[in-house]
């Protein structure tokens, strides 16, 4: 299935993001989200963090590290908070 940044930006947009829907866009998302999360857009990149953390692999838990790093420490709690999903998805 192709993912545009177009239809993830719309998953992850407004306050009440449907998480589980959202993950239904699988792996093709995480090149996106990737991008996403390292925005100075510190709510999209949490969202996209934990986004990531739903999807898992390999893709997820990358990004995940590299937010461990962003600048932002609400993004690298994001990040540290994200690898819970990790854990479950084991």
């Amino acid at each position: 299935m192709l993912v545009t940044m177009r239809e993830v930006r719309q998953r992850l947009t407004g306050a009440d993001v449907d998480f589980d829907a959202a993950t239904e866009l699988g792996p093709d998302a995480l090149p996106h989200l990737a991008e996403l999360a390292t925005t100075d857009d510190t709510v999209l990149a949490c969202k996209a963090i934990y986004l990531a953390s739903r999807i898992g692999g390999s893709g997820g838990t990358e990004i995940i590290t590299r937010a461990a790093g962003h600048d932002d420490p609400i993004v690298r709690i994001a990040a540290s908070a994200a690898l819970r999903n990790l854990e479950h998805a084991r």
